[in-house]
């Protein structure tokens, strides 16, 4: 992510309609790798990903499994003071929204030129897609989490990662040091991304070029015992990634095609990016639609049953809505960062909030999320483009909007 951009002023401001629009479109409205993250040029880049970088398919197969409809009158409802339901979404720059309550399309907006064949960049939602793959491994058996990491990757095993267990890793509680803060262009992620070619004006000569290179540079460790402070950090989903794909021979995009998308009758196919050497970028590459990431999201829900089938195992989902713990939550300082997230917890790659109304969800930077609250028989996906990558700029009112929701809906018919 680069250093968030304002919208600019109205005397200045681009027509997000015309961005791409011409042959060949006006300068100002070319969208490429050297602006792709700025505002409003994002709001056409997270629709087209799949134009800019190399991907890899997340095929479908076979028919469409329909989603039912009930709408729901929502427009008029209150979410605070200032906002009613209505006026939420394009408040927070939001792209689309999909509400399914008790498996039925209760809402479903788009914004932006997007529809509901659109696939969005996910941005680090992504990283909940491979936790799911490490989590159903090692619930089948496959992937042993109490291993560490330098058995079970030897080219690691003299980086700082080697002593860590798998467990550790996928709740981001393994102790590496590395810094990502998406507003200070200082900040490790940067040179992290811009080795993967997302920022190619910052390109180091210095960085290894791909993912897998960088793993194994990060040396150092923080003093607390590993396992007992959660530090969100992208390189720890990449190394989960890069032991659920050694476990299982299977790269995140056939494993999701196999075991996902082609059992749940998806709509469209979904892509994952590729960095420069072909490596899946596993912590914030995917694009899919609305539609099919809240099939998955009702698949979730079900715990991995459908139709009678048990598509994911039901253990490794438990996992995931049960929560991680949250002393290590706290212990590593999130929370002050993002009070919106305050006793909150993380577990394989998930997003964990146990207070009423109880979910765990997939999170991305720009307003990307995949919520599920079973307590509500309610699964929320929105994507967005808002000018802002940090979390704490939208939760709040987007959690507001949640929780009213789930109010409204307990008692409909």
């Amino acid at each position: 992510m680069t250093e968030p951009s304002a919208p600019p002023s109205p005397a200045t401001a681009l027509a997000p309609a015309r961005l791409m629009q011409g042959f060949p479109p006006p300068p100002e409205y070319r969208v490429h790798i050297g602006n792709w993250q700025q505002w409003p040029q994002k709001i056409w880049s997270f629709q087209h990903a799949a134009e800019l970088f190399g991907t890899r398919r997340i095929a479908r197969a076979g028919e469409v499994r329909p989603l039912p409809q009930a709408p729901a009158r929502l427009d008029e409802l209150r979410v605070d003071e200032e906002h009613t339901w209505a006026e939420v979404w394009p408040a927070l720059h939001t792209d689309a929204l999909l509400v399914l309550h008790r498996g039925c399309i209760v809402d479903e907006r788009y914004f932006n030129g997007m529809g509901p064949a659109t696939p969005h960049l996910m941005f680090s939602a992504t990283k909940s897609m491979a936790g799911l793959m490490a989590a159903t491994l090692v619930a089948e058996g496959r992937l042993d989490e109490t291993a560490r990491v330098g058995q079970l990757l030897p080219e690691l095993a003299a980086s700082s990662w080697a002593d860590a267990t798998v467990r550790q890793v996928m709740d981001m509680s393994d102790g590496v040091v590395f810094t990502e803060v998406y507003n200070d262009p200082s900040s490790d992620i940067f040179a992290y991304i811009t080795s993967m070619g997302w920022v190619p004006e910052m390109r180091a000569s210095s960085a290894p070029p791909g993912i897998l290179p960088n793993l194994a540079t990060l040396k150092r460790l923080h003093d607390e015992p590993r396992g007992s402070a959660f530090r969100y950090r992208s390189p720890a989903t990449d190394v989960t990634a890069w032991l659920a794909t050694r476990s299982a021979q299977q790269s995140i995009s056939d494993w999701l095609s196999t075991r996902v998308w082609q059992r749940l009758g998806m709509e469209q196919d979904a892509s994952l990016m590729l960095d420069p050497q072909g490596t899946e970028v596993a912590f914030g590459g995917m694009s899919a639609t609305a539609r099919d990431l809240a099939r998955l999201g009702q698949l979730l829900l079900q715990r991995g049953q459908l139709d009678g089938a048990q598509v994911l195992p039901a253990a490794a989902i438990d996992v995931i809505a049960a929560g991680g713990s949250t002393a290590a939550f706290a212990a590593g300082g999130y929370p002050l960062m993002n009070p919106a997230r305050d006793g909150w917890s993380y577990r394989a790659q998930w997003w964990n909030r146990p207070h009423a109304p109880r979910s765990f969800g997939a999170y991305g930077a720009f307003g990307q999320r995949l919520v599920v609250l079973p307590d509500d028989d309610l699964v929320l996906v929105l994507f967005g483009s808002h000018p802002n990558p940090m979390a704490g700029v939208v939760d709040p009112l987007m959690q507001s909007a949640f929780s009213v929701l789930a109010h409204h809906l307990k008692d409909r018919s």
